[in-house]
Formats: C-alpha cells, sequence, structure tokens
C-alpha cells in the first residue's frame, strides 16, 4: 500500500503534537519520596519543584547564601538538564530567603547563572521548611529550542537587580514579582498601600501592552503583603482593574524585598483559547460565584489555574493535616467543573503559617496523589487570609 506524502506529513505533524503535549516526569532519584516530582513537562512548559541546597542524598549542604545558593543553582541545572531543558531557558523564578540579609550575596551569584535575559523573578522573605536553609528557588521553563524573549516597555530603564519585568513564550507571559517603583527610572514611589497597588498595577499594564496583552489575558495572580490589615485597602485598589472574570490568585503575609508593602506576580495567556471563569457548584449543589477579588479558577484551553484556597474549618482548628487534605477536597469540584482531574495537576504552590508542622501537612497532601504527585513549593509565612488557616494551596493542571 502507498501512503501519500501528504498522509506522511500529517503523521509526522501529530507525532510532533504528541511529543510537545505529552506528560513526562522527573522522577524524585531511589530511595527518596518526597511528596512531589521533581519536575513535569506538560503542555510545553517545564514545572520545577523548588529547589533547597541539598546533596544528591538529600543532605543539607551548611554554608553562608553564597554557598547554599550555587547548590541550589547546581540542583536545578540538574533537574532541567533531565528536562530537556537549562538554566537559560527559564521563564520565571520564585526565590524564597530566610533573610533580607542575604539578598546582596544571593543577587551576586544569581546575575552569573544566565547567559542571556534573565528570568522573570519574584523574591520573599519567609521561612524555610529545611531547618538549616537560607534559600530555595522554584522555576518555570521551556524546553531548549522553544521561543523565548524579554519584554521592557518604551522608555523603561532595565531592572537594577538581575531579573527581566517579563519573558514571553508562545502565547504565555511570566511578569516579575513588581513592587511599587517608576519602569522609567526604577526609582521608589513612596506612598500607601493603594499609591503602591496602583503603581504596580500600572505598570503590569505597561508590560501587558508591549507583550500585545492586556489586564484581561492576567490568569494568576500572587500577592505578599507585609502585613495582612492591609488585605481590604489592596483590594479595593486592585479589583478596579477588571469590571468582571479577575484572575485567581493567591494571598499571604510575607514579606516582600526592601521596604514595600506589597509585592504581586501574575501570569498572563493569550492563546488561541477563550479564557474562561471556573465556578464550580457549592457542595450542596447550588450553583457557586465568582468573589469580589479574584476568580475561583482560570481555564485557558489545556490550563487550568485554580485560586489560592484554605480549608479551616470549626472542626479542624489547629490541625494542619485535616485542613491540607480539606483544602484539596475543596479542589475537587473546580477541577471536575473544568474536565480535569487530580492526576492532572502539575504544579502546587503551598503556603504555612507553622513550618514545625510541615510533615503533618505532607499527612494531608499525599493521598491526593499518590503517583507522580505535581512539583511543589514550599514556604512558611506569617499568616494567611483566613484568621484560622494554617495552609494555603495554589495549583495549576494541565490536560
Amino acid at each position: 500500500m502507498r501512503v501519500s506524502r501528504a498522509a506522511i506529513m500529517m503523521l509526522c505533524l501529530l507525532a510532533a503534537v504528541s511529543a510537545q503535549t505529552a506528560k513526562q516526569i522527573v522522577r524524585p532519584l531511589p530511595g527518596q519520596t518526597p511528596p512531589y516530582s521533581l519536575a513535569i513537562k506538560a503542555g510545553g512548559t517545564i514545572y520545577v519543584a523548588g529547589q533547597l541546597p541539598t546533596d544528591d542524598k538529600g543532605n543539607l549542604v551548611q554554608g553562608d547564601m553564597t554557598v547554599q545558593a550555587r547548590q541550589v543553582f547546581d540542583n536545578l541545572r540538574a533537574v532541567l538538564g533531565k528536562a530537556g531543558s537549562s538554566l537559560d531557558n527559564v521563564v520565571s523564578a520564585t526565590v524564597m530567603l530566610q533573610s533580607a540579609a542575604d539578598f546582596p550575596a544571593l543577587d551576586a551569584l544569581y546575575r552569573q547563572q544566565f547567559a542571556g535575559d534573565p528570568p522573570a523573578r519574584t523574591t520573599v522573605i519567609g521561612s524555610m521548611v529545611r531547618p538549616g536553609a537560607l534559600i530555595e528557588i522554584q522555576v518555570t521553563a521551556v524546553p531548549n529550542g522553544a521561543p523565548r524573549k524579554a519584554i521592557l516597555p518604551a522608555g523603561w530603564a532595565k531592572p537594577a537587580s538581575p531579573y527581566s519585568y517579563a519573558i514571553q513564550s508562545g502565547d504565555t507571559l511570566y511578569l516579575s514579582g513588581l513592587v511599587s517603583r517608576s519602569g522609567k527610572d526604577n526609582a521608589q514611589v513612596q506612598g500607601d498601600i493603594a499609591t503602591q497597588v496602583k503603581t504596580i498595577m500600572d505598570n503590569a499594564g505597561e508590560i501587558l501592552k508591549a507583550a500585545g496583552m492586556s489586564y484581561g489575558d492576567l490568569v494568576t495572580g500572587h500577592v505578599a503583603l507585609r502585613d495582612m490589615k492591609l488585605f481590604a485597602p489592596m483590594n479595593d485598589a486592585y479589583r478596579v482593574y477588571w469590571e468582571k472574570d479577575r484572575p485567581a490568585r493567591v494571598s499571604c503575609e510575607v514579606s516582600p524585598p526592601g521596604t514595600f508593602d506589597v509585592e504581586i506576580t501574575c501570569v498572563a495567556v493569550k492563546g488561541s483559547s477563550p479564557r474562561e471563569v471556573i465556578i464550580p457548584a457549592r457542595a450542596d449543589g447550588t450553583p457557586g460565584q465568582s468573589g469580589p477579588n479574584f476568580s475561583p479558577a482560570i481555564r485557558v484551553g489545556n490550563r487550568l489555574f485554580i485560586s489560592g484556597g484554605i480549608g479551616s474549618t470549626d472542626k479542624n482548628a489547629g490541625d494542619m493535616k485535616a485542613q491540607t487534605a480539606e483544602t484539596l477536597t475543596r479542589f475537587g469540584p473546580a477541577l471536575k467543573a473544568a474536565g480535569f482531574t487530580y492526576q492532572d495537576v502539575v504544579a502546587a504552590d503551598v503556603y504555612v503559617t507553622d513550618v514545625q508542622k510541615f510533615n503533618e501537612m505532607n499527612d494531608g497532601y499525599r493521598p491526593f496523589f499518590t503517583a507522580d504527585p505535581p512539583v511543589r513549593a514550599t514556604l512558611g509565612v506569617r499568616r494567611l487570609a483566613g484568621e484560622s488557616a494554617l495552609v494555603e494551596i495554589m495549583v495549576t493542571a494541565v490536560k
């Protein structure tokens, strides 16, 4: 039987698409059983777990920030290499520090790691879940050969620190954690929380415009507040940028760099598929509704972004394991409403108010992801939006 040239070309195209969209896992080393994968490649994106300064046996590397950060970057290189990528293909990085005093040393080493435009970056000061660790870095990357370009609005100065304001790859834009600075000269814009949020969101609008996008393309937001007492006025200034269909979001009390009161990190997607707000039904079966400040979940094409969720109730007050399990249980309706399952979750951001209860969080977390769990980064924060909440989790799923 003769196969036409057109048929052969179609088979090659299908094979290429299959290779791009197939889910690939970088698993932990033999003998190590953390409740997360080291990396997951799905939908043309590589999601990498937060890397701590540990050796190949899981032992913490002792030393100052320079020593520990160097080990973290060695770990990232190894994981990215196994996933078919490299540091130069990282599009977004979240840097978690134990102490703000280590920021200059981190920047000095960080600056040396990237040959081209550095990735978008968010830096927060929190509590490490591993005693003795000074740093954890979580990254998202694209495969070798994938498009990647830095976005700098016209007339803006490049950031003084080693990061790009945004990195665009295909239909996705990854913005750095933005603080209240002028894009023209990097000068700090002084003012109350409303002024700071307005500066941040106006700057985000300029970055989006430079990338051919708008506020309506934003799918997620991460808000780091120095003091949760500023939560309500932050929301008042934030929500005005959309009439409806606001992005999925997570907020917590954790220190931004410097003296800023707030840092906001966003991701935008402008794909061929429409951006859809997912509003799951309530537990009693009645229709759910979107909140005033963020959507429960946003779906664009084969990706689903679920807002940070908490699972605190009167019955599980003080119980980290039970709250973690309840939080993940509550994701079920959103996943189902969007046509996803727990097995489609590729990345999780976990925020805990007590790092001493890290193992208890893991006990509640493991049963939901028994095989090839999502990548994960975990940070200790001072407080969450729910007063009695011990844990908040935000997830991304790819189908």
